[in-house]
């Protein structure tokens, strides 16, 4: 755990370390705004609401993505993305925490499909009610230093820091809240988790079947159950590939990480 958090600092820093070189035609698959100053990459969901308000497909976009996705699942969701990072920060802070039900995790495939997808294609680019128009991160890497530089706050940028404020909250309580409810890449990669050739195998030939991994999972996905029937723990959606329920095993000292074809 303390490996990964090494690996989101360093790629908090990678990410946004840009002095004027940029890669804005290759998408990274993490909640990080390309209208940064200090970004590299492109963030997949800018591209696909740029693309969908023009009625044109994002075949270099798309690609890249699935790549990622089926090579290693949400493995970015876990290790890279910034977002992902301030969550697990944000976590950590002393507050009284709550459980979310199943049925929230649906919601970010809505988000996927209206406000990525739909709304910028019948509304065109520039609408007020695309994704990126209330995205989070967005807000601190682009609205927040635009409004520091400028002074100037408008209605649309009370909205996004209103909206802003109330997913740090939620991301307080709930451990990586966004990422399990409203996050649009966590919607598109979650089915690539049962293609992907990474593989977090059980610590050892026989799960003691003890739940301590289900209890530490960000993302509650009963670790335990996929072990104790012989199969990778990120066999399903919302595993972020953290690799956490290796380390905390008691079984092992510590995990086993292998690329394979997918079971």
């Amino acid at each position: 755990m303390k490996k990964r958090t090494i690996y989101q600092l360093a790629a908090l820093l990678a990410l946004h370390s840009s002095w004027g070189p940029e890669v804005k035609w290759l998408c990274n698959p993490v909640l990080s705004c390309h209208s940064c100053a200090l970004s590299w990459f492109a963030c997949p969901i800018g591209v696909f609401v740029h693309y969908a308000g023009y009625h044109l497909f994002p075949f270099v976009a798309l690609g890249t993505v699935l790549l990622i996705g089926v090579l290693a699942g949400r493995l970015f969701c876990g290790w890279v993305c910034p977002f992902g990072y301030l969550q697990d920060l944000l976590y950590k802070i002393r507050w009284r925490k709550v459980s979310l039900p199943d049925w929230t995790r649906n919601i970010k495939y809505l988000v996927l499909i209206f406000l990525v997808l739909l709304v910028p294609y019948f509304l065109g680019e520039t609408t007020r009610f695309s994704f990126c128009r209330f995205c989070p991160a967005a807000t601190i890497q682009a609205a927040l230093p635009s409004v520091i530089s400028t002074g100037q706050i408008t209605y649309g940028t009370v909205v996004r820091f209103t909206i802003l404020f109330g997913v740090i909250g939620f991301v307080i309580v709930a451990r990586r809240g966004f990422c399990r409810v409203l996050c649009p890449i966590g919607a598109l990669m979650a089915p690539l988790n049962y293609l992907s050739y990474w593989v977090v195998r059980r610590p050892r030939e026989h799960c003691l079947s003890c739940r301590t991994c289900d209890r530490l999972c960000p993302t509650d996905v009963h670790p335990s159950e996929r072990f104790s029937n012989g199969l990778p723990a990120n066999r399903a959606l919302d595993c972020i590939v953290c690799h956490d329920c290796q380390g905390v095993c008691p079984a092992a000292a510590g995990g086993n990480t292998t690329c394979e074809k997918p079971r």
